[in-house]
């Protein structure tokens, strides 16, 4: 992500006439995408990674127009990214899931399953073992 944010700081400095910024700018001029093509474009990627990052896309241009301006931007806002993603990743991995209430009930060990094959496939750890 950090690349892609300064490569297109980059490009955006870069003089109009040269290619990279005019096919980053550029719209197809004729035809269209192939059936079961290509499902974004580098600027629809790029418009997310900004919303990442929290870079306000509307001053996109006069942040990237000063590399040094660019870079501290960047960097605050991948710390941002870095934090908010390690956040989200702990509110997943620590989230209880609820007990289903109602089901089918194992008659040995009372364990309440959300579905018949649930409860066959809970059966397994009460068979005996082979190696004992």
């Amino acid at each position: 992500m950090q690349r892609q944010l300064r490569w297109f700081g980059y490009v955006i400095r870069m003089q109009s006439n040269r290619l990279p910024r005019r096919i980053l700018y550029s719209e197809l001029q004729q035809g269209q995408r192939a059936t079961g093509g290509q499902k974004k474009r580098f600027s629809d990627q790029l418009k997310a990674t900004l919303r990442k990052c929290s870079i306000p896309p509307a001053q996109l241009k006069t942040l990237a127009a000063d590399r040094e301006e660019w870079r501290e931007v960047c960097d605050e806002g991948l710390a941002a990214f870095d934090i908010n993603y390690d956040q989200e990743a702990d509110a997943r991995r620590h989230k209880v899931t609820s007990v289903p209430a109602t089901g089918p009930r194992c008659h040995i060990c009372g364990r309440v399953c959300a579905s018949d094959f649930g409860l066959r496939s809970h059966f397994v750890c009460h068979r005996p073992s082979l190696t004992s």
